[in-house]
C-alpha cells in the first residue's frame, strides 16, 4: 500500500488497502484515520474528487462508515 499526496486543504495524504477494503486518511493537522469497507468504485470516486476533505465528511462521515484511528 503506497501513501500519495494529494492537493487538499485538509487532507495531506492517502492510501487504499485493496484486501482489507480500507482507505487510510492522512489529515494536515496530523490525524490518521482509516475507514472500513470501502470498496474499489468508492475509494476512486475518492481519489478522483476534487475535493478530498468534502468527501471524507459527505461519504465515509455521513454514511456511517466504521472508522478507527491509526
Amino acid at each position: 500500500m503506497d501513501f500519495v499526496y494529494v492537493d487538499s486543504s485538509s487532507v495531506d495524504q492517502i492510501a487504499y488497502d485493496e484486501e482489507q477494503g480500507e482507505a487510510h486518511v492522512i489529515f494536515k493537522r496530523g490525524a490518521y484515520y482509516i475507514y472500513s469497507g470501502v470498496t474499489q468504485e468508492v475509494w476512486e470516486r475518492f481519489r478522483d474528487s476534487t475535493s478530498k476533505g468534502t468527501f471524507v465528511n459527505e461519504e465515509f462521515r455521513a454514511k456511517g462508515y466504521m472508522v478507527r484511528r491509526a
